[in-house]
């Protein structure tokens, strides 16, 4: 596997992570307009699952980093 695909699957990792940040705060802040007709067990999954996204973005972007980092190295020591 090379540098560019790590990279290129941090990124995936990242905008799928977005994607269901995005659509789990949605749903939070729907429920905040029907108020009682939300669920304790729908809100609490919702959290939980923006915490799972954050950490999943947080891993992914390591993922990109480190790659960056050692793409950068490589090109030190070519230099």
């Amino acid at each position: 596997m090379d540098i560019g695909s790590v990279i290129n699957q941090g990124l995936i990792g990242m905008q799928k992570s977005q994607s269901s940040l995005h659509q789990s705060a949605q749903q939070i802040a729907g429920m905040a307009k029907d108020g009682a007709s939300a669920s304790t067990q729908d809100l609490a999954e919702n959290l939980v699952n923006l915490k799972v996204q954050q950490n999943m973005f947080d891993s992914s972007a390591k993922v990109v980093k480190t790659a960056s980092d050692t793409l950068g190295t490589l090109l030190d020591i070519k230099a």
